[in-house]
């Protein structure tokens, strides 16, 4: 009678996979991120026809615009150079704010609405290239809604660069500042998707808060000096100076305007590459205690 030789399973392989948000090669990633995106594409663009889809793109970013700027006029403050302070502050937040609630939208969204969360833990996809391509996609069409900003205002007297934009510092601080924004969007989600009421508010409540402590609007010396520093440690205040650096050719008023492109550059750089590794580790610390207490099946009704 034939023994029969014990089979070794090789657990290191790469059909072997850890069971949790960060698994997979970066072939597998990438084929996620892309799926995710082109899902996400889906999603945001099936509520309604093309056409009024492209009109809510004009008209939501431009009425937000109108309201800022008759604040600015009642004030008795509106000139072309605050016209272009506002502008180009409003247009990119737009795609801070996307970028931000994105990866939190899509983890509740599976979450939360189509109960496909649990799925993904099952399959060779990992959850953070997901997210992230969720993430990406709600940024490309805030972005789309920022260029119809910055155009319209251009057309009512925003003052432009002389000679163009600045091409290359549009490029590195629009890198630079996604990348960091979408790190920063994803933490917020692990910490959101273990919440047991409210996780739907607290991404716009975030957003908010940020809102009036990056300089979108004002400038950072308008606030108190606890909240400038607050302002200063956030990453999206050193892109949208950088954004409008490269568009305006000017500088804001204030502290901030005073600093050189290179050490504004620098310092968008070094919170960006602490945000890219820290990031990825706090989401699998939050997936996986959401995971560990149950919450990935949780559905907070609200």
């Amino acid at each position: 009678m034939e023994s029969c030789s014990p089979v070794q399973i090789d657990l290191t392989s790469r059909t072997s996979r850890a069971f949790g948000p960060l698994r997979g090669d970066a072939a597998d990633a990438a084929r996620s991120l892309i799926a995710s995106a082109r899902l996400a594409w889906a999603i945001e663009g099936n509520w309604a026809e093309p056409f009024f889809l492209l009109v809510y793109l004009i008209i939501r970013p431009l009425a937000f615009l109108g309201l800022f700027l008759a604040v600015l006029s009642i004030g008795g403050t509106l000139n072309p150079a605050s016209i272009g302070f506002v502008v180009v502050g409003q247009a990119v937040f737009q795609i801070v704010g996307a970028a931000m609630q994105g990866p939190t939208h899509a983890l509740l969204d599976d979450r939360e609405r189509y109960r496909t969360i649990r799925y993904i833990f099952a399959t060779p996809s990992s959850l953070l290239p997901v997210s992230i391509g969720r993430a990406l996609v709600k940024a490309l069409i805030a972005a789309i809604s920022a260029v119809i900003v910055i155009g319209v205002g251009a057309l009512i007297g925003m003052p432009m660069r002389a000679g163009g934009p600045d091409l290359p510092l549009l490029l590195v601080v629009m890198t630079l500042g996604l990348t960091s924004i979408v790190g920063l969007g994803i933490a917020l989600g692990a910490v959101c998707v273990q919440l047991r009421n409210d996780a739907w508010g607290y991404p716009q409540a975030v957003a908010g808060s940020v809102f009036l402590l990056c300089g979108a609007i004002f400038p950072l010396d308008t606030l108190p000096r606890a909240l400038q520093l607050i302002g200063a440690a956030l990453p999206m205040t050193w892109w949208i100076e950088g954004v409008r650096r490269a568009l305006l050719g000017t500088a804001s008023p204030g502290l901030l305007g005073e600093l050189s492109t290179p050490l504004l550059l620098l310092v968008l750089t070094v919170g960006t590459v602490l945000i890219t590794l820290a990031a990825p580790r706090l989401f699998t610390i939050g997936i996986d205690r959401a995971r560990e207490k149950g919450y990935l099946d949780r559905s907070t009704a609200s």
